[in-house]
């Protein structure tokens, strides 16, 4: 069982998307469908995304938008400790 987060990176900021609890296959699977389609902006004007494998971990995503080019990574991150009892 997986405790983790589907994190976005963009630029010099990272921000949490989604929280989950699975087994590796459906973390990835999430994962896949997020740097696929996740809307990182409201008000984005999407012309063109392209979506490239880094790992099976960590997906990294340009997207042409209205106003310019924007590059992101997605990629699962694991809890492996927390005070949180279990």
């Amino acid at each position: 069982m997986v405790h983790g987060v589907i994190v976005e990176e963009r630029a010099d900021s990272l921000r949490a998307i989604e929280r989950f609890e699975g087994n590796r296959e459906e973390a990835r699977s999430r994962l896949y469908e997020t740097a696929c389609a996740h809307k990182f902006a409201d008000g984005l004007q999407q012309r063109r995304r392209e979506v490239f494998r880094v790992d099976d971990d960590t997906y990294y995503v340009e997207i042409k938008g209205g106003l310019g080019r924007y590059r992101l990574r997605y990629y699962l991150a694991e809890r492996v400790w927390s005070t949180e009892a279990p």
